[in-house]
């Protein structure tokens, strides 16, 4: 291990988590939602360079919730990832082995809201963290954008492969199924699989990630009929046009995603925006912004105006727009 560098000491920065590899092909014995991912992506980062130490860490509860909208829904992400038994591969005695441990160990949280939760990790995984040397930098505003397990999978995996010095990979079925964190009893042909979990993972990445464009292609064994027997990932890099689009989806609102990926609907019209806001009196903008701060949203009061307005698109314009939008802001959806 000595000519290589140790995924513990790379540094995360304020937009990036470090993930080791080890935690990001794992098998999940016990099916994860996409916001237990989230979330405990958040632990990892949280953790840094300590999480091979057998140390508790600490996190204030209110970080948890970038990801969920409730105390009692974070509690069932935690109580779920305690309960997750994992496969990952790693070394024993210098050969290749599976190791099955606990993605989480012992933990315990302060009962107010703004309090600290504390965790810890199981030694055995520590001991594998310890010795990583590869790592997924995964974006953080990336990673909080997916809408899709799958598409979250899917990104984490080629985020620790980018830099390799290759630009695809095979996979067996059941090895790429495993790894998306498809259900065992899920998807079961290859039809739904592609259809219902494949392809939507690959527009969801390709949509949002801004370095990078993946390929996933079914592939038969010559000779043995048409059944699909392996999956090949390809990706590469992205010229500065390419990103810009990837870098431009993440300021939009979530609402609407989904349609611009599949390509249903047109992007906001700046004419429509322009209007629309110019309509809201700054003590509606100013009423507006208390709400959402009272309720917790962060991505402030521009942002709220920028989803209102693209909810009116195509629409005839409210008859009342400032009670219309402080009605709209009692009720936008909070992460």
């Amino acid at each position: 291990m000595s000519d290589q560098l140790r995924t513990l000491d790379v540094k995360s920065t304020s937009g990036t988590i470090v993930k080791p590899g080890e935690l990001v092909d794992v098998v999940e014995v016990t099916p994860l939602t996409l916001n237990d991912r989230k979330i405990y992506n958040l632990l990892v980062d949280n953790a840094k360079q300590d999480i091979a130490k057998p140390v508790l860490h600490s996190i204030d509860k209110e970080a948890l919730r970038l990801s969920r909208n409730s105390d009692e829904r974070v509690d069932s992400s935690i109580m779920r990832l305690m309960g997750a038994i994992a496969h990952i591969k790693t070394k024993q005695n210098g050969e290749s082995a599976t190791l099955r441990v606990q993605l989480l160990g012992k933990n315990i949280e302060h009962e107010r809201n703004d309090g600290k939760f504390y965790y810890s990790f199981d030694p055995d995984l520590r001991d594998a963290l310890n010795d990583s040397t590869v790592f997924a930098r995964l974006k953080k505003n990336v990673m909080l954008s997916f809408t899709g397990k799958y598409g979250l999978a899917l990104y984490e995996m080629v985020e620790k492969r980018i830099n390799m010095n290759k630009c695809q990979e095979e996979f067996s079925v059941q090895e790429f199924r495993n790894l998306l964190g498809v259900p065992k009893d899920k998807l079961t042909t290859w039809f739904n699989l592609r259809t219902r979990a494949i392809e939507p993972a690959e527009k969801e990445v390709n949509q949002l990630s801004p370095t990078f464009r993946v390929k996933i292609q079914g592939m038969s064994t010559p000779g043995k009929g048409r059944e699909i027997t392996h999956i090949v990932l390809k990706w590469w890099h992205t010229a500065p046009d390419g990103q810009d689009e990837s870098v431009k989806e993440l300021t939009y609102s979530k609402q609407g995603r989904k349609a611009r990926r599949n390509g249903t609907v047109e992007q906001l019209i700046e004419e429509q925006q322009s209007k629309l806001s110019h309509l809201l009196s700054d003590q509606a903008i100013e009423t507006a912004r208390k709400i959402l701060i009272n309720r917790g949203y962060r991505d402030g009061v521009q942002q709220a105006i920028i989803i209102w307005e693209e909810k009116f698109q195509g629409q005839a314009i409210p008859e009342n727009p400032n009670g219309a939008f402080i009605q709209f802001c009692k009720k936008i959806i909070v992460y």
